[in-house]
């Protein structure tokens, strides 16, 4: 710990507060220098240095200075969008020295003045300060949006079994929230309780809405408790209510509950009772509390409380805390001129660090790899498809490539590869790479005794046990935060949201914490987790379990969207994803899983994500299809053979990356294009596949649109939501028909 340099032989003897001097000193510092820190960002965003939005932490210094003295240098936080005090909490700690504590204070002016030098080269500023490699796992704008993230780090911590801990902060108003409870359950119960201390920093307000007492008549009322510490024991954890504004008190009860998480595994939720000096943002006139309230409070401003403790036991003299005081409005002086005089990040940088950089080179070796196991594979599945086609009479309702148990077998027994289904592959991947790495682990509802909705991880729990296959509570945004910041303390999870539909709850993890933590910390942070899920419609189970919502995260930049086809593509597939170092929405079909077969090869092979697939050749018309689309497609090309036309077929595969170089390469050369889809037709996955296509520059500097001799034609979902009724749910995504007609109306048939 970095030391205020007021001398003194006395400096290194405990007192009776229980502390050296050295360290009283440096809290009161600290303290001083989070509010003088505070301060001139209010000043800097009335005169326009400081842009956006600035949620000030004055007031509230104890939590953060007494917590974060608990720590040691393994553990970590996760702040919420109030965080400069944490972050300037957790930066004291880690220095070592004057200069790298000046540094420290440098960073983070800087990073709210949206600069190159700041923390997060600008890219987070004041709500989503963050320093990764100290420890710091980053604040998030949402409110509760890091309790999900701070409870998986925790996850990681307790597998890695290193002894380190997680402090979580958040406000009284996050305590409404779903994620707070989905995470604090999940925090007691999951591998029965986590090494985690959830620290709650009510300051009596939630935006204008008072917690509880109300100073003005007028005002709301957001709990009918007044300590949210009584809220512990609905999650079977202990609970504390502890002085706010006193940093001795709040470390004496974040050490208590830090000593359980570290030695006991078990989680805590202390409440400090605190007050914010500032309104909830520089905009906030604090309309809704009385100035005598106000007053009051600053009667007991946890500057001031320390200072008195110290003169009254004698430890410090006025000048010598004057000087303390003097040293911190220094530093913040000297940081805000550091922040002033730094450049802003150059717009060419624009787009780094959204993905962690793919290593080309090893991308050419598997996909060279990767084609010639397919070149192997592909006669098989041909063969499997015919049969199925041939056992169905040709029914175009029945294009799914289908067999028996018999039928499987003798072409199994005839190739000598394994034909299996499409559950059992993606159970296959799993299987492979846990046994691979170590630091992979499944999370989701029913994934472990039940084997999964699906059966995607039938008989993982007996292999691996209920550490690395873990059963949770229907906690969607849970389940989806947690794998967050378990990846981000280094672990490999796969999570499952049962169904597609359910990761609306979850979106705010997956989107603002899952696929922009990398790009808005600076690219300082990997998030490699995978997000399964399944979706689509076949099974009459309506609009709230049948949605295809690939383009809603296609829209998200941050996210790979991966969505297999056939079971070859499918172990291929999660097995690279698993292993990439950006995040994965994984997309299953519901109705894959019902006794679609096909080759796959028992050698250990990846499908690398951003490689389509020309699934059939043909020279005519080019049809993109993707998932349980694909059999339709190839079916319908098999029909349109008859007519004369030849349809090629091709399978992205991955959504996002996509190989645009292959589908334009296809559409330059028949000339025609449709795409095929079960997703709503607005701004859905058709249109934006063409897009980029069509934008595609070849060598000859034509374009992608210059070889187009027919406008596109988007076959989709319909406009509406998905029915239940079986005649209706068939009628709303295209049919064979559909497209052998789109196939024949664009090639003059």
């Amino acid at each position: 710990m970095a030391k205020a340099s007021v001398a003194s032989p006395e400096s290194d003897k405990i007192t009776s507060l229980g502390e050296t001097r050295a360290t009283l000193l440096d809290y009161l510092r600290t303290m001083c220098e989070i509010r003088n820190f505070e301060d001139k960002v209010y000043s800097l965003l009335r005169e326009g240095a400081i842009k956006g939005a600035s949620h000030l932490y004055a007031g509230q210094e104890a939590v953060a200075v007494g917590a974060i003295a608990v720590l040691e240098d393994r553990d970590v936080i996760a702040s919420t969008h109030r965080g400069h005090g944490h972050c300037g909490a957790m930066g004291r700690k880690h220095a070592r020295t004057e200069q790298e504590r000046q540094d420290h204070w440098n960073k983070m002016m800087a990073e709210l003045m949206g600069k190159q030098t700041g923390y997060c080269k600008g890219r987070g500023g004041s709500m989503h300060i963050a320093d990764v490699e100290k420890g710091n796992l980053g604040s998030t704008g949402i409110v509760g949006g890091n309790i999900p993230i701070g409870t998986g780090a925790a996850l990681a911590e307790k597998l890695k079994g290193e002894g380190a801990i997680v402090l979580c902060f958040f406000g009284d108003g996050a305590t409404n929230t779903g994620s707070f409870h989905e995470s604090l359950n999940m925090g007691s119960t999951l591998l029965c309780g986590l090494p985690i201390v959830y620290i709650c920093e009510n300051n009596l307000y939630g935006m204008s809405v008072p917690f509880h007492n109300r100073s003005v008549d007028c005002a709301g009322q957001a709990s009918n408790i007044e300590d949210i510490a009584d809220r512990a024991s609905s999650y079977g954890m202990a609970g504390e209510v502890v002085d706010g504004m006193d940093v001795l008190a709040v470390k004496e009860a974040v050490m208590r509950a830090a000593a359980k998480a570290r030695d006991e595994s078990v989680p805590t939720l202390i409440e400090c009772k605190t007050y914010r000096w500032y309104g909830h943002s520089s905009s906030d006139q604090r309309v809704y509390r009385t100035r005598d309230e106000e007053k009051d409070w600053q009667e007991r401003c946890p500057i001031s409380v320390l200072r008195k403790k110290l003169l009254n036991e004698g430890i410090a003299t006025e000048e010598e805390l004057d000087a303390v005081a003097k040293m911190a409005e220094q530093t913040i002086e000297t940081a805000t001129q550091f922040a002033m005089e730094s450049p802003f990040p150059d717009v060419a940088d624009l787009y780094n660090d959204i993905y962690v950089p793919v290593d080309k080179a090893k991308l050419r070796i598997d996909t060279a790899a990767e084609a010639g196991i397919r070149a192997k594979v592909r006669p098989i599945e041909d063969e499997v498809r015919a049969m199925a086609r041939e056992a169905s009479g040709g029914n175009p309702k029945a294009a799914l490539p289908k067999l028996k148990a018999d039928a499987a077998k003798s072409v199994q027994d005839k190739h000598r590869i394994p034909v299996i289904s499409y559950g059992q592959a993606i159970v296959d991947a799993h299987r492979e790479e846990m046994k691979r790495d170590e630091s992979v682990v499944i999370l989701g509802e029913d994934v472990g005794i039940y084997g999964g909705a699906y059966a995607a991880t039938r008989g993982l729990l007996d292999e691996f046990g209920t550490k690395r296959v873990m059963d949770t509570a229907i906690s969607e945004a849970a389940i989806a935060g947690a794998a967050g910041g378990a990846a981000m303390r280094g672990l490999r999870p796969v999570a499952e949201i049962m169904y597609i539909d359910f990761a609306t709850i979850s979106s705010d993890q997956i989107i603002h914490n899952v696929a922009y933590n990398r790009y808005m910390f600076g690219g300082k942070t990997k998030v490699p987790c995978v997000i399964r899920t399944e979706g689509g419609v076949g099974r009459c189970i309506a609009a709230h379990h049948s949605e295809s919502l690939e383009a809603w995260f296609m829209h998200i930049p941050g996210l790979y969207v991966v969505m297999p086809s056939t079971p070859y593509d499918a172990k291929g597939l999660l097995k690279a994803s698993i292993r990439d170092d950006n995040p994965v929405i994984f997309i299953e079909h519901k109705v894959l899983y019902s006794g679609v077969m096909g080759p796959v090869p028992t050698e250990d092979y990846i499908i690398p994500l951003g490689v389509a697939d020309i699934k059939r050749p043909g020279t005519d018309v080019t049809i993109i299809a993707y998932c349980r689309m694909l059999h339709f497609a190839l079916d319908a090309a098999i029909e349109l053979e008859k007519l004369g036309i030849s349809a090629e077929v091709v399978d992205p595969r991955t959504l996002q990356p996509l190989d645009v170089e292959t589908l334009a390469n296809s559409i330059r050369k028949t000339g025609r294009v449709i795409t095929v889809s079960e997703g709503y037709p607005r701004c859905g996955v058709g249109p934006e596949i063409v897009r980029q296509a069509c934008e595609h520059k070849f060598e000859n500097g034509y374009t992608g649109f210059d070889y187009l001799d027919a406008q596109p034609i988007y076959l989709s979902g319909k406009d509406c939501p998905i029915p239940m009724s079986e005649p209706l749910e068939d009628a709303v995504v295209p049919t064979r028909q559909d497209i052998v007609d789109a196939a024949r109306w664009l090639t003059g048939d």
